[in-house]
C-alpha cells in the first residue's frame, strides 16, 4: 500500500477536526452539506462514534499532533484505529509523526500527508511569508524597507520569506549551514553566511526570523542584538531560540507558530482543500446520497 500516494475515490461523508480558523474554513471549500459539532460543549462519545461510523474521510489538523490536545478525541481515534472493528477510513492531515503513521499502517488505514505534497508546501510557504511580514509589522518598531533583517534557514519557508522581505526593500542576510543553500541565497540577491557569523551579523539587525527547528539563535548572537530588536521564531516547538538568553538581554521573542492557521485562513483552507480534491474524486450526482461534512470543534 502506497501511503500518501493513492488517488482516493471520495463518495462518503467527511469529518473535519477543527483546531484553528483554517480548519473551520475548510468545509466551505469542499462539496457537501455542513453540520457543526462542538466537542468543547458536551458532544457525547456515542454521538461522536455515530458520526465516525457514518463517515469515510477524516481530515486531521496540520500538524496532526494537534489532535492530541483533546485527550478524549485522541483516545477515541486511537481505540477505533486499533480496535477490532474494521474501519474503511481514509485520513488526510499534515505531518503524520512516526506514531500516527505506525498506527494507520497497523490498522491498514490509508492516509495522505498533505505536507509531503510539493504544491501544498510551496503555497503554504508563500502564505507563511506574508504572515511573517504581518508579524514583523506587528512587533517591530521599524519599517521593513531599509531594515537589516536576518533570516535563519533557507528551506522552503526561509527562501520565500527572504524573497518577500527583499522585494519590500529589506536588506536580507541569510544564515545557513549548507554551502549550497548559501550559494543559492546569494544568487537570489541576498547576503548569506554560516551560522558561525551570526553574532557578527546580529549587530545592526533589528529583526531576526528563524525557520530552523533546532537551537541556532544562541547567546553569543543574542548578546550582540540591539535592545529593541525582535526575534520572530516560526519554527515548530520548541523553536530555535535560546529563550533564557533572550530574556536575560531583554530581547523580545515571538513564537509565531502555525501562521497559515492564523492569517489569510480562507486562502490557507483552499490550499488544503485543493490537495484533498486532487487526491480524491468527489461524486455528487443524483444517484448518490449527498455528502455530509461534519465539523467537530475540539
Amino acid at each position: 500500500m502506497l501511503y500518501g500516494r493513492e488517488r482516493f475515490y471520495m463518495t462518503g461523508n467527511i469529518v473535519i477536526f477543527v483546531t484553528d480558523q483554517r480548519q473551520s474554513n475548510l468545509a466551505a471549500c469542499l462539496p457537501g452539506k455542513i453540520h457543526r459539532l462542538d466537542w468543547r460543549r458536551g458532544v457525547e462519545k456515542e454521538e461522536a462514534l455515530e458520526v465516525l461510523d457514518n463517515s469515510r474521510y477524516l481530515v486531521l489538523p496540520v500538524p496532526v499532533t494537534k489532535i492530541e490536545r483533546n485527550h478524549d478525541v485522541n483516545i477515541i481515534l486511537k481505540e477505533e484505529l486499533t480496535g477490532k472493528k474494521e474501519r474503511d477510513w481514509i485520513l488526510f492531515g499534515g505531518v503524520f509523526g512516526p506514531e500516527w503513521r505506525q498506527r494507520c499502517e497497523d490498522a491498514g488505514t490509508e492516509y495522505y500527508d498533505m505536507m509531503t505534497d510539493a504544491v501544498v508546501v510551496h503555497r503554504n510557504a508563500c502564505i507563511t511569508a506574508e504572515a511573517t511580514v504581518a508579524e514583523i509589522l506587528k512587533y517591530s518598531d521599524y519599517s521593513i524597507r531599509g531594515q537589516k533583517i536576518i533570516v535563519s534557514g533557507y528551506g522552503r519557508c526561509g527562501r520565500e520569506i527572504a524573497r518577500v522581505l527583499s522585494a519590500m526593500g529589506a536588506k536580507v542576510t541569510v544564515l545557513a549551514r549548507s554551502v549550497e543553500a548559501r550559494r543559492l541565497a546569494r544568487t537570489e540577491g541576498h547576503e548569506a553566511v554560516d551560522f558561525s557569523y551570526g553574532p557578527e551579523e546580529a549587530y545592526g539587525a533589528r529583526t531576526v526570523v528563524n525557520t530552523v527547528p533546532a537551537l541556532v539563535i544562541r547567546e553569543p548572537m543574542i548578546r550582540e542584538m540591539h535592545s529593541d530588536a525582535v526575534i520572530i521564531d516560526i519554527a515548530s516547538r520548541p523553536g530555535g531560540t535560546d529563550l533564557m538568553a533572550a530574556e536575560a538581554y531583554g530581547i523580545k521573542v515571538v513564537a509565531a507558530l502555525g501562521l497559515p492557521g492564523l492569517y489569510t485562513t480562507k486562502s490557507s483552507a483552499k490550499v488544503l482543500a485543493d490537495a484533498i480534491l486532487e487526491h480524491s474524486k468527489i461524486r455528487q450526482d443524483g444517484k448518490e446520497a449527498k455528502t455530509w461534512i461534519y465539523q467537530i470543534a475540539i
